[in-house]
C-alpha cells in the first residue's frame, strides 16, 4: 500500500449488510505487519472512495473525508492457544453448526466469512461449530486459489478476515440461546507466524477469552493440517443495539 492513497472496499468484502467486515479492514490496513491491531471507530462503508494515511510509528489511518473510520499499527498478540483441533474434528464441528443452524435464518447471508449465501470460491464459507467435549468452536478451511497471491499464500486481509466470524461464533454458541446481547468489533489484533496456503487443509478455531470491562473478548487461531499455529487473533467486541446477536434464538427470525 502506498504512503497515502484512495481505497474502495468492494461490497463482496461486507460483514453486516452495507458495512465492511472488520477483520478484512484490519488486514487491509495492517496486513504488511507480522503482528498488528486495528481499532474500528466507525462502520466502514462499501463502494466509496476512502483515504488511507500512513503516519509515524507504522500507524495507518482510514478516513472518510475528515472522519477517522479505523486505525491500525504494530501490536503484540499475547494469547494462549488451546490444544489443537484436528481437521476431522473441525469437519464434525462444521456439520454440527450447519445442523443447528438449519432451523435458523442466517442474519448476514452475504457475509464474506460466514455467509451462507456466498458461493464457493467467493466467500470463505467458514461455518464454525462446537467441538465435541471442548469449549471451542472450529471450522475446516481449504482456501481457494482466488483468495491467494501468485505465490499461493492467502492474502493477509483474508487471513485477518478468517479470524473474525469464527471467534464471534465462539461467543454465539457459548451464550444462552435467549440472549439478546449484541456486539460489534472494537479491536482485532492478529499475529501471522506462517503462510496459509491455497489448496491445503487448515483448521480455524475460536474460543471465549473472557471480558475486558463491558467488552467481550474472543481468541482465534488458524492451524495447518499438522496442527502448527499459522496465525493467532484477539478479538474485542463491544455491546451495541445493532450488531451481531449472541443468542441463537434471535436467528430464527433473522434478527
Amino acid at each position: 500500500m502506498a504512503r497515502d492513497e484512495i481505497v474502495v472496499v468492494e461490497r463482496r468484502f461486507q460483514g453486516i449488510p452495507d458495512v465492511a467486515l472488520g477483520g478484512y479492514v484490519g488486514g487491509l490496513l495492517a496486513g504488511d505487519l507480522a503482528a498488528g491491531e486495528v481499532a474500528l471507530r466507525r462502520p466502514v462503508p462499501l463502494d466509496r472512495a476512502l483515504r488511507v494515511e500512513r503516519r509515524e510509528g507504522d500507524r495507518v489511518v482510514l478516513l472518510d473525508g475528515d472522519e477517522t473510520l479505523a486505525e491500525a499499527g504494530p501490536a503484540s498478540v499475547s494469547l494462549e492457544v488451546p490444544p489443537p483441533v484436528t481437521f476431522e474434528e473441525a469437519r464434525a464441528a462444521e456439520t454440527r453448526s450447519l445442523q443447528r443452524s438449519a432451523a435458523h435464518v442466517h442474519p448476514f447471508p452475504g457475509c464474506l466469512v460466514c455467509g451462507s449465501g456466498r458461493a464457493e470460491g467467493d466467500g470463505l464459507r467458514l461455518f464454525a461449530g462446537p467441538v465435541a467435549g471442548r469449549d471451542v468452536v472450529a471450522a475446516p478451511w481449504i482456501p481457494e486459489a482466488a483468495h491467494a497471491g501468485p505465490d499461493g499464500a492467502v492474502r493477509p486481509a483474508l487471513v485477518w478476515a478468517a479470524l473474525d466470524c469464527p471467534t464471534i461464533m465462539a461467543l454465539v454458541f457459548g451464550s444462552p440461546p435467549e440472549s439478546e446481547e449484541r456486539v460489534v468489533t472494537a479491536r482485532l489484533a492478529v499475529a501471522r507466524v506462517g503462510d496459509v496456503r491455497a489448496g491445503a487443509p487448515h483448521v480455524v478455531m475460536g474460543w471465549d477469552a473472557g471480558r475486558d470491562g463491558r467488552a467481550r473478548v474472543a481468541g482465534g487461531a488458524i492451524l495447518s493440517a499438522s496442527s502448527a499455529v499459522l496465525a493467532v487473533g484477539r478479538h474485542v467486541l463491544v455491546p451495541t443495539t445493532w450488531g451481531v446477536r449472541l443468542g441463537l434464538d434471535g436467528w430464527r427470525a433473522g434478527a
